[in-house]
């Protein structure tokens, strides 16, 4: 079937735009951004985002392109809780009232002194809308993370970030039940951190909120864009091919400390750099099949297989292939209760959902790798959520 001529310009406007973000694996910056993210608990639970997924308002940030099936849902407030690693043990030393020196370097030295942990709070500002083709949406996050590498190198970071996201998809009508979707999404970013490095024997200093603010003060701004395609037929089938931050250039200014940054930022400036957000380009497809009679109690079933992070085979020294691979099964049933399994990183992963009409509720279980190859850094997250999406 013959596209019509709007709509064969429209797609090659948006394939050209698609091609040019993706910048050339050789121009990236040895010291790039990390990308600014948001957890979702479906996303999480199945294997991380999935590029050929419609639906849902996590899918705002999976693909652009995936707008243009998306039914509208306006999200009112988000709140989600994050924890990595011990961080129950770590809580525990703090309030023990101990010695809490002497009982983190045990704590360390029980674990050969590689030990990540972290708590990552989203929202309360947390909302946006998808449906007809559009979406945006406004989310804050607090990171703070303790990184034991070796005796030598334990790092204690403390973040906070804002992320404001907009896109548009547009979908073309194939004939005989395939669509062509093509989106792109633009987004603005602010990230204020402190870090600082020390030994095992400096531990406790690091522990101290107030020693940590007295370190120097990062401050991240830029703009991004994402740019995606996806195919569907009969809403059975589908692939997706998306490049996350495709072009996402950043300004990085530090000041000598956080609170000489609250006192005078002018004076408090030491210097600013350019550098940029390392793009993620990603490929995956899904099937949904038809139910027949398990439809009466199974409301959707979807399995979705990605290869994500490709630009990194091209690094000089990519992580292990396996680790971009993610694998994601989500069945609905009764309208309320959503069962998740996923494998990404070569760990495991795991969810829950139901919509409570009022609110919907949300855990989810996974893995992360810290290292280049499988089973070399793992570490292990929890996430807890309440969605008010209507």
């Amino acid at each position: 079937m013959q596209l019509r001529k709007p709509s064969l310009r429209i797609a090659r406007v948006f394939c050209v735009a698609a091609l040019l973000t993706v910048p050339p694996t050789f121009a990236e910056a040895a010291d790039s951004v990390a990308p600014f993210a948001v957890s979702f608990g479906d996303v999480e639970a199945m294997g991380g985002p999935h590029a050929a997924l419609a639906g849902g308002f996590s899918s705002l940030l999976s693909n652009p392109a995936s707008l243009a099936a998306a039914k509208p849902e306006l999200m009112a407030a988000r709140l989600a809780l994050k924890a990595s690693g011990p961080i129950f043990d770590i809580a525990n030393i703090m309030v023990s009232g101990g010695d809490v020196m002497t009982e983190m370097v045990d704590f360390l030295s029980a674990n050969d002194y590689k030990l990540y942990t972290g708590v990552d709070i989203v929202g309360p500002l947390s909302f946006g809308y998808v449906g007809e083709g559009l979406g945006f949406g406004l989310f804050n996050a607090t990171h703070a993370s303790l990184n034991a590498a070796s005796i030598t190198s334990i790092t204690a970071e403390m973040r906070e970030d804002l992320l404001l996201v907009g896109g548009y998809a547009y979908r073309i009508d194939l004939g005989k039940g395939h669509v062509l979707d093509l989106g792109l999404l633009a987004k603005g970013f602010v990230r204020g951190e402190v870090s600082a490095t020390k030994g095992v024997f400096e531990i406790e200093s690091l522990l101290d909120p107030a020693s940590l603010l007295g370190q120097p003060f990062v401050l991240t701004t830029g703009i991004g864009l994402d740019a995606g395609i996806r195919w569907d037929w009969e809403r059975q089938v589908s692939a997706g091919l998306v490049c996350r931050d495709a072009y996402s250039p950043a300004l990085v200014s530090e000041y000598t400390s956080a609170m000489d940054f609250v006192a005078n930022p002018a004076t408090a400036l030491s210097g600013s750099t350019r550098s940029k957000i390392r793009p993620d380009l990603a490929v995956g497809a899904a099937w949904s099949p038809e139910l027949g009679r398990l439809g009466r109690y199974i409301d959707g079933l979807v399995l979705a297989l990605d290869y994500g992070d490709i630009l990194d085979l091209a690094r000089p020294v990519p992580r292990n292939a396996i680790l971009n691979l993610g694998l994601g099964l989500e069945v609905r049933m009764l309208e309320i209760l959503s069962v998740r399994l996923g494998f990404r990183e070569a760990l495991l992963a795991a969810g829950l959902g139901f919509d409570l009409g009022a609110f919907s509720l949300n855990a989810a279980a996974w893995g992360d790798e810290l290292g280049i190859e499988p089973g070399a850094r793992p570490v292990y997250n929890l996430l807890l959520s309440f969605d008010f999406v209507y």
